[in-house]
């Protein structure tokens, strides 16, 4: 792992090398909430090509709803604007890994060594992402992360090639909720259950930390296995501990509908119940229907929010997909394309730090996301929305925002070497001293 500040200067390296062509410009046809400019837009057009992408997702398994909905986010974008840019073209190459790390590395490695791919996309889950940047990095390629919210891609295991495109950290993402509960939302004890891996540990961290820090009390922690099915023992738990709010921390996919069953199934509140982004999805919206309409979720995305570029997007998602509202997942995969658009509109064909470093110049002033920029280590800084279930003029279920935090960054109130001073987020270390 290289140091933060061998990192730091490297970033300034490739950033300075590439001044002139910082600022992306967008073509007439750019997608809804794309990058404004950010200075000189004449810069001529680089090489013509093509930009071949390995994009690695879990399209089978128990994360097969997001990882597809991750692909279908990514294509929506190639579909409705081509796939040629400045002449350069897109070619697309989709492996499924299932959300297993070691067959995640898999298909990295036959999509570099095989395929000769300049860029991966992806994967999905924390510990999946984890192996591929560690792998990509040591070859060359660069790796954007669509929706991964291992804390580490952009901490710890920060390099020049591996940026967030289209999500947060998993406690970046959560500690705003443990503020708004514990302040807007009037609880003053909480019990937590999250998924007993990295993302689990990082979301759950975010959210007692913000819960904590503003009066509330944590009485336990509860922790699943990622395989976990069956919930109804861990429903049964949270309702034993008798808290004033539960917050749940899921992955994309099952989990969140099969935590809801289990936990409605028990005539449990769902005014005291607080989830994360995948655990209240779209995925999960349309699976469960009218019977959570009035729950309550953190997320960096939210597709009620009253914005026109979220309607044009929203609006193409359900030409794309027979009538469906598009989540967090299908959101990740258009920006990210979006992204690599603007960089081949203005610079034509790059590729390494060159095509990392452009990226992460952008500020988004009014992306689908709301206004989104990007820190030093790669990593995303922006808006974070609590966010209820209404159902709409369409009659579909939306994620609707009731409180947002703007500008919202990865180290939870601390300098950067303070939060990459402490241990990593575990059962037993969940950031608070």
């Amino acid at each position: 792992m290289k140091s933060t500040s061998t990192f730091l200067r490297r970033r300034a390296v490739a950033a300075a090398g590439i001044a002139a062509a910082a600022a992306l410009a967008l073509t007439a046809c750019a997608p809804p909430g794309a990058a404004e400019p950010s200075g000189d837009a004449s810069a001529p057009a680089g090489e013509t090509g093509a930009l071949k992408v390995g994009y690695i997702s879990p399209t089978t398994g128990n994360f097969a709803v997001a990882g597809q909905e991750m692909v279908d986010g990514w294509n929506l974008y190639w579909e409705t604007q081509g796939n040629e840019v400045n002449g350069v073209t897109i070619e697309t190459i989709v492996e499924d890994d299932a959300g297993n790390p070691e067959t995640s590395l898999t298909k990295a490695r036959k999509l570099v060594e095989q395929d000769e791919v300049d860029v991966i996309v992806g994967p999905l889950i924390a510990n999946t992402a984890l192996a591929v940047a560690e792998y990509t990095a040591s070859v060359g390629v660069p790796n954007l992360h669509p929706v991964a919210a291992s804390d580490d891609l952009t901490q710890r295991n920060a390099n020049d090639l591996t940026v967030r495109t289209g999500s947060m950290g998993g406690s970046q993402a959560n500690y705003p909720g443990g503020e708004w509960a514990a302040t807007e939302g009037g609880f003053d004890t909480a019990v937590t259950l999250c998924a007993d891996y990295a993302f689990g540990w990082e979301s759950c961290a975010g959210f007692v930390q913000g819960f904590v820090e503003n009066g509330g009390e944590v009485v336990e922690q509860i922790w699943f296995p990622n395989s976990t099915t069956d919930f109804s023992t861990y429903a049964s738990q949270i309702q034993a501990a008798d808290a004033d709010v539960v917050y749940v921390a899921t992955a994309g996919g099952a989990p969140g509908p099969n935590f809801l069953n289990a936990y409605l199934g028990l005539g449990l509140d769902m005014d005291k119940l607080l989830v994360n982004c995948c655990a209240a999805d779209q995925g999960t919206l349309r699976t469960m229907g009218d019977s959570i309409i009035g729950l309550k979720s953190i997320s960096y995305w939210a597709e009620g929010r009253d914005s026109e570029v979220v309607t044009e997007f929203i609006e193409a998602y359900k030409e794309f997909s027979d009538g469906k509202v598009p989540g967090a997942y299908v959101a990740g995969g258009y920006i990210t394309a979006s992204l690599v658009a603007s960089v081949l509109e203005e610079n034509g064909l790059v590729t390494g730090e060159e095509l990392v470093s452009a990226i992460t110049e952008y500020t988004f002033e009014d992306s689908i996301f709301g206004r989104v920029q990007w820190d030093e280590y790669n990593n995303t800084v922006g808006p974070v929305y609590i966010r209820e279930v209404e159902k709409l003029d369409d009659g579909n279920l939306y994620n609707v925002p009731i409180a947002t935090f703007e500008d919202v960054d990865q180290w939870l109130g601390r300098t950067p070497e303070e939060a990459l001073a402490q241990p990593t987020y575990s059962q037993t270390f969940q950031g608070l001293e």
